[in-house]
């Protein structure tokens, strides 16, 4: 999304914000019951594991 373009409609305003905030709540719950994360990439449904790195690596990871 473009920042210097104001934006009108204030539940527009924060959109991008809670679609990530979204993301990475979809992306815990996936790891946490052993499901796949459901995504659309490059204009089709696909079907990704996540896989929980050592703490010592940093953040967790998605792989098909």
């Amino acid at each position: 999304m473009r920042k210097d373009r104001k934006i009108r409609d204030k539940d527009l305003a924060n959109a991008e914000v809670a679609l990530q905030r979204a993301a990475k709540k979809a992306k815990m719950i996936a790891e946490q019951t052993h499901t796949p994360l459901i995504l659309f990439e490059n204009g089709h449904v696909v079907k990704k594991s996540v896989v929980k790195r050592k703490a010592k690596q940093g953040a967790d990871s998605i792989k098909n």
